[in-house]
């Protein structure tokens, strides 16, 4: 159960939370639930797709790719108050690569389940708005990142 300090928390990192109707409010706070990694733990890749939106309380997590060969290539870091969209990549239409996620270190997050965040986005403007600005935040990010390699 997420406590009052968790809930303001996590209101203060969703910008679409005022524009949610009491439905959908509910909905999203009956799925939404802490979760922790260990370091080194993988939390999303090709096998363990679609995990959910985190919104990372504490730790960091690592967001690669694989090149052909098996080499790493860091695409962005995560840490507290960043917002994980990429490890529900499968509700974005557009996002068409594969992606892998790492925790590198000990990282606690709120987890909103993937069905749950999916019908709102399906539902509201406001949540697929904010769902699309994050993934094109962190596009840049990348952008950066290939700039770096080439």
């Amino acid at each position: 159960m997420i406590n009052k300090d968790e809930l303001k928390f996590i209101s203060s990192h969703l910008d679409f939370w005022d524009k949610l109707s009491e439905s959908e409010l509910d909905e999203l706070l009956k799925n939404i639930s802490k979760v922790s990694y260990k370091k080194g733990s993988n939390i999303h890749s090709r096998d363990n797709q679609c995990v959910g939106v985190l919104i990372i309380k504490s730790g960091g997590l690592r967001v690669y790719i694989l090149s052909e060969d098996g080499r790493e290539v860091t695409l962005f870091r995560l840490s507290s108050g960043d917002t994980c969209i990429l490890s529900a990549s499968c509700i974005l239409n557009s996002i068409t690569f594969e992606v892998h996620i790492d925790a590198e270190a000990e990282t606690e997050a709120y987890l909103i389940n993937i069905r749950t965040f999916s019908k709102l986005c399906e539902q509201n403007v406001y949540v697929q708005n904010f769902a699309y600005k994050n993934a094109i935040e962190r596009f840049s990010d990348v952008m950066w990142a290939m700039e770096q390699i080439l």
